[in-house]
């Protein structure tokens, strides 16, 4: 994040904020200066101009505070107008780029953006709230003596200098709590997303205490943090009272001398604890900016915009050539693929043991993983290695990918001008009996709360999803695992059928399906090399 965001996501507002701060802060600042004649009144024994100074004092008070107020609520609107950008911005990154998890990306759009706000956004109000407030007291202390001049510029360095011992392990706090959070994120998913399996076995014990460690580590993480900027703040504020007190000892010495009236020595003593709480301001913000600047990067990163490689093409390849691939899991087995060459247009049945890296292929086919030997290279009629876009392959996972929309917006995704196709694809998948059966037909909106489609009408989606954008590759992973295998056969004709690189995962058919290929590969384990 960086501090134009804040002012160019709302010009007008952000100048209206910083006149309403100028504002509020000047009536403050002229309400403590009421302070030197209400004393030197009151030291005169004249008790209607006194109270006449007070009551003026107290009117310029509640004004600042209602400026402030303004203020304050303004700036917090503007913070969350910024983020509402940024937060786009770091969506279509992940959307173009695809190379972080959901817990990661959950992450990254919910506690970093709160770190910013604390120890980012906030600050920077502060340091501007408070620099008003430093340049009207310190010119209206000039006014009465400039030795004061000489002691709050020795005061204020040494100030500034003090959060300096804690910033490293503030710093290393906040990576610390944006990881444990991160990780907490990936237990929920991974532990709560099988919930039905741990409820069917009645293993809540192990659950329970999966969640809490994770909860344990992020809960330490945050009490960490808040030690050490205790600790700093503890510092500073050691700091901050002891230059206040010098500056009121100082000022009553002036007055003893008969330097300054008793008005003045009042009036200076509140206008020091205004500007040391600048300086006390200015120390933490510079503290927080260098605790939070790794979790900064990593979202300044992210908010560039990913470059989108216009000169890829989806229908240029001839043959999909794979050779010498392996790919390894952390703490899994080596998985060694057979070369293969697949030429476009083909129909192969890939079969296998489970183990043998057939989802893995497919992955490493897309690009979603990187194998740690071999290639997989596309190319075209020419024989030149080329790059198509990954992202035009029809892929067909295990688990479908469906949203809370209608059925038919899930099989477009969100294209209206495919609409007029729909009647003929759902029937080319076998899915306009279970079409005829929904009140709402394909209009039914699809309920992931309720889970309101079976296994094989979320199949059915995916093909019809599939076979409306005219996919020319597609990946199949046990992609009719959950229909009949009457329906499969008829949905095989027309999949097959057409022009497409079709390159399909199954177990589970008779030979009259598998003859429907034009060739099977068959991945084997080590124990049956």
């Amino acid at each position: 994040m960086k501090v134009k965001y804040l002012f160019r996501i709302n010009a007008f507002r952000f100048w209206l904020i910083m006149l309403i701060t100028l504002l509020a802060k000047a009536a403050t600042a002229a309400s403590q200066y009421m302070e030197k004649p209400t004393f030197n009144y009151l030291n005169k024994g004249e008790l209607d101009k006194t109270i006449l100074f007070f009551v003026l004092s107290a009117v310029l008070a509640l004004v600042g505070m209602l400026l402030s107020t303004f203020s304050i609520v303004s700036y917090n609107r503007q913070i969350q107008e910024c983020f509402h950008f940024l937060r786009n911005k770091i969506t279509q990154n992940f959307f173009n780029k695809n190379n972080q998890s959901v817990s990661e990306m959950e992450n990254i759009l919910s506690n970093n953006f709160d770190m910013l706000d604390k120890n980012y956004a906030q600050p920077i109000y502060e340091i501007i709230y408070n620099t008003f407030a430093l340049l009207f007291s310190i010119g209206i202390i000039l006014t009465v003596n400039w030795t004061f001049l000489v002691i709050i510029a020795v005061l204020t360095i040494i100030n500034l200098l003090l959060p300096k011992i804690f910033e490293k392990k503030l710093s290393e706090a906040n990576e610390k709590i944006s990881f444990q959070n991160n990780k907490l994120l990936k237990t929920i998913d991974h532990w709560l997303g099988g919930l039905a399996e741990l409820q069917r076995y009645g293993v809540f014990g192990y659950l329970a205490n999966k969640m809490s460690q994770a909860d344990q580590e992020l809960e330490d993480s945050n009490v960490y943090e808040t030690k050490i900027e205790s600790i700093s703040y503890f510092i500073s504020g050691i700091g901050n009272g002891a230059a206040q007190i010098i500056i009121s000892v100082w000022s009553g010495i002036l007055f003893f001398q008969n330097k300054i009236s008793l008005g003045s020595a009042m009036m200076i003593s509140s206008f020091a604890f205004t500007i040391f709480n600048t300086v006390w301001v200015y120390a933490q913000a510079i503290t927080q900016f260098k605790g939070i600047k790794k979790v900064n990067e990593q979202m300044l990163n992210l908010e560039q915009e990913v470059a989108v490689d216009k000169n890829k093409s989806d229908n240029d390849w001839q043959e999909l050539q794979i050779s010498n691939l392996k790919m390894k899991y952390p703490d899994g087995e080596e998985i060694l693929y057979p070369d293969m060459k697949i030429k476009q247009g083909e129909k192969v049945l890939l079969s296998g043991d489970s183990g043998t890296g057939k989802s893995t292929l497919f992955k490493l086919i897309l690009g979603q993983l990187k194998p740690i030997g071999g290639e997989i290279k596309f190319i075209n009629q020419a024989g030149q290695k080329i790059q198509p876009d990954l992202e035009k392959i029809g892929y067909l996972a295990q688990d479908a990918k469906l949203f809370p929309a209608s059925i038919a917006d899930n099989i477009t995704m969100f294209n209206q001008k495919l609409s007029n196709k729909l009647e003929k694809v759902i029937e080319k998948v076998q899915f306009n009996q279970d079409i005829a059966s929904f009140t709402n037909g394909i209009e039914t909106q699809v309920d992931l709360d309720a889970d309101n489609l079976s296994g094989g009408q979320k199949q059915k989606v995916i093909l019809a999803r599939s076979t409306i954008h005219n996919s020319n590759f597609i990946l199949m992973d046990e992609a009719t695992s959950a229909i009949d295998s009457v329906a499969t056969e008829k949905i095989l004709q027309n999949i097959l059928n057409s022009d497409a690189t079709v390159i399909m995962i199954a177990h589970n058919f008779n030979n009259k399906m598998r003859s429907m290929f034009d060739r099977e590969i068959h991945l084997k384990g080590r124990e049956e090399e």
